[in-house]
C-alpha cells in the first residue's frame, strides 16, 4: 500500500512552508531515513525525511510551492501501485494562531480587511501582513498580493523581505553563490563547506543549532553554484571568498569551516579584512602535509552513483552513517555541469599526489579570537594527529568513533560546541 510522506510539524507555530528543493522524482528508489525534500519556513530550512522505503509513486508539489503541515508531499510504495498525483482538496482555510512577541492573535486565512492605497484604490491585506510590513518599513501599496481576491498576506511580506536580503547579501552572484539559511539577529554565522561539497550539505546540521544569529552559507569557487576560479591556488580561493564577503557587507561575522572550508576560514580570520568574532574549524585542512590522495582522485573520477558511494563512505567511520540522499545529490550536481572536472583541477593545485601544499599554522597563530577545533579520531582523510600543531590557546575536541564528517556523524555535539564558541565571543 502506498505511503504518504508528509510535511512535518516542526514547532508548534509552523503551519506551512515553501518547498525549496525536491531531491527525488517519480520512479526513484528511496530508503527509510533518506532526505527527499527541503522545506523553508519563516524561521529556518529543514529536511523532509522518508519514513518508508520503496519507489516514489507520485510527487504532489513542485519546487516553489507552499505546503501545509501534515499534508502529503509525495507517495512511496512498491512498483505497480497507484497513488494520487494531486493534493487533496482543502476545505475553508482554518484560523491560524500567530505569535507576535508577547501577543497572540487569531488570523482567519480567508479574512482580508480592505484598506486604500495613496491613489484611493482598494488594497486588501491581512492584519498580520500589515503588522509585519509596518515593523520592517514596507509600503503595502508596492507589494502584489497573492492571497484570496489579491489580498496581501504574510508570505507576500516575507517574499519582499527575502528579495531585499538577497540584494544586500550578494556582491556578485557571478563570483560566489551565497545564501541565507536562517534569518536572525546579531553577527552572522558563515558556514564554509569542504572539498567536493556545497551549501546544501549544511541543511541537516543547522537543525541542531539553537542560536539567534543569522546563518549564511556559500559555495566555494568550483563548487555548487560558484564558478571555477581562474587561478586554482589556495590564495586565490581565499581572496575570492574574502572579496565576496566584503562586497556583501559581511565583514563582521563568526566563521565555521569544514576541511578545505576550515582552511579558508582560518586564512580569512588572519587576513585583516574581516572582523571574525569566533572561529570554529571542523576537520580542517592545512595543518600538515598528508591527505588521502586515493580518496581525492577516486572521488573526482567517480562516474556512477555506486562508484561515488564507495568513495564517500571513506568520509565516515560507520558507512551506515552516510545518507543515500547525499550520494544522489552529489551525483546529480555533476550531471552535465563540468563540476567534477573543475574540482579535479582544483585538487591538482591544492593536493598534488596526496600532499597539502598550503598551511594554516601561521594564520591560526595570528588569530587572537576564540578558536575551537573539532576532529574525528578515525578521520581517514586528514590525520587527526595534525591537531598537535594548534596554538596552545585553541580548544580541541577529538571525537571517538567519528571520521572526517563530525557535523554529520555527531551533529548535536558539534552544534553544542559551535554555539559555545559563538556565545563566548559576545
Amino acid at each position: 500500500m502506498a505511503k504518504a510522506i508528509l510535511m512535518p510539524q516542526v514547532g508548534q507555530d509552523l503551519t506551512e512552508g515553501k518547498l525549496v528543493e525536491l531531491k527525488v522524482a517519480v520512479g526513484d528508489s528511496v530508503s527509510k531515513g533518506d532526505i527527499v525534500a527541503v522545506v523553508e519556513s519563516e524561521k529556518a530550512s529543514f529536511d523532509v525525511e522518508a519514513f518508508e522505503s520503496g519507489i516514489v509513486l507520485a510527487v504532489l508539489y513542485k519546487e516553489g510551492d507552499t505546503t501545509r503541515v501534515l499534508e502529503p508531499i509525495l507517495y512511496v510504495g512498491q512498483p505497480g501501485e497507484v497513488a494520487s498525483s494531486t493534493p487533496e482538496p482543502r476545505d475553508a482555510a482554518p484560523a491560524l494562531r500567530v505569535n507576535l512577541g508577547d501577543e497572540s492573535t487569531e488570523v482567519d486565512a480567508k479574512s482580508a480587511p480592505t484598506v486604500f492605497s495613496a491613489q484611493g484604490s482598494k488594497l486588501r491585506s491581512s492584519p498580520l501582513a500589515r503588522r509585519l510590513a509596518g515593523r520592517h518599513g514596507l509600503d503595502l501599496a508596492s507589494i502584489a498580493g497573492s492571497g484570496e481576491r489579491g489580498s496581501i498576506v504574510k508570505r507576500d511580506i516575507e517574499a519582499r523581505l527575502a528579495s531585499r536580503r538577497d540584494q544586500a547579501i550578494v556582491a556578485d552572484r557571478n563570483a560566489i553563490h551565497m545564501r541565507t539559511l536562517r534569518d536572525g539577529v546579531g553577527d552572522p554565522i558563515l558556514l564554509l563547506h569542504g572539498f567536493g561539497s556545497e551549501i546544501g550539505s549544511w541543511r541537516a546540521f543547522i537543525g541542531h543549532l539553537s542560536v539567534a544569529n543569522p546563518i549564511v552559507a556559500l559555495d566555494l569557487p568550483g563548487h555548487g553554484g560558484s564558478p571555477e576560479p581562474a587561478d586554482s591556488g589556495f590564495g586565490a580561493l581565499v581572496r575570492a571568498v574574502e572579496d565576496a564577503l566584503v562586497g556583501a557587507n559581511l565583514a563582521r561575522l563568526h566563521l565555521v569551516g569544514h576541511s578545505l572550508g576550515g582552511a579558508v576560514a582560518a586564512a580569512l580570520a588572519a587576513g585583516g579584512s574581516l572582523d571574525v568574532r569566533s572561529l570554529t574549524l571542523i576537520a580542517p585542512a592545512g595543518l600538515g602535509p598528508k591527505i588521502n590522495g586515493d580518496f581525492i582522485s577516486g572521488f573526482c573520477a567517480a562516474e556512477t552513483e555506486a562508484g561515488l558511494r564507495a568513495w564517500l563512505t571513506v568520509l565516515v567511520h560507520e558507512p551506515a552513517a552516510l545518507p543515500g540522499a547525499l550520494v544522489r545529490a552529489t551525483m546529480r550536481a555533476r550531471e552535465g555541469s563540468g563540476i567534477a572536472q573543475a574540482q579535479t583541477r582544483l585538487a591538482e593545485a591544492l593536493f598534488p599526489r596526496g600532499t597539502q601544499v598550503f598551511s594554516i599554522r601561521e594564520a591560526l597563530n595570528a588569530y587572537a579570537g576564540p578558536l575551537r577545533v573539532i576532529v574525528g579520531r578515525e578521520d581517514a582523510i586528514i590525520p587527526s594527529e595534525y591537531t598537535e600543531a594548534l596554538p596552545p590557546y585553541a580548544a580541541l575536541h577529538r571525537l571517538p568513533r567519528v571520521g572526517h564528517l563530525p557535523q554529520l556523524e555527531a551533529p548535536a555535539l558539534v552544534a553544542r560546541l559551535l554555539m559555545e564558541t559563538t556565545r563566548g565571543a559576545g
